[in-house]
């Protein structure tokens, strides 16, 4: 899954979210295709950049609600930078129709709002933070999902595994 949205705030806020954004790992669900088990493997979370100053964020797809929870983008209502709302929607149109993507579900929204943006593990000294402290804001434009393929390597995976191509 590919996020994608424009992010404002000063210099070294925005250079603090990049790094802390890149620190999260996310479970990726595949599927053994040799005795057709699920597997889960942590991956990293991708911050790149994109074009006209946006940036785009890779995690796995079932993932969507926590990434938009901690970073913050909880309220449908809060997308609009402008005042005329007619002149929002076109303008984020126009973007998602540029970065291939498509609007965020509302149900994402509402699913994201419930869930704690930090964790603290209670048996160990570890937690997990949102990105919301870094004193910047999120601009989403849109996500686009990737697809689902079998991934596998000659010698090590003959059969391979049914996987989500990140």
């Amino acid at each position: 899954m590919h996020l994608y949205f424009f992010i404002r705030g000063n210099y070294p806020q925005i250079e603090l979210f990049k790094t802390m954004a890149q620190g999260f790992f996310w479970k990726w669900r595949r599927i053994n295709l040799e005795n057709d088990k699920e597997e889960i493997s942590l991956v990293q979370g991708a911050l790149r950049p994109s074009v006209l100053g946006a940036f785009e964020y890779v995690f796995p797809k079932e993932a969507l609600t926590e990434v938009m929870c901690i970073m913050g983008i909880t309220n449908p209502q809060n997308l609009g930078t402008f005042n005329k709302k007619f002149l929002d929607k076109a303008r984020l149109a126009t973007l998602r129709r540029m970065f291939g993507c498509k609007k965020i579900p509302l149900k994402y929204y509402k699913e994201a709002a419930k869930l704690p943006p930090s964790i603290v593990l209670n048996e160990y000294e570890r937690g997990m933070s949102h990105l919301k402290n870094c004193g910047v804001t999120i601009h989403p434009i849109g996500i686009r999902e990737d697809a689902v393929d079998v991934f596998s390597h000659p010698v090590e995976d003959p059969k391979g595994h049914l996987q989500e191509m990140l």
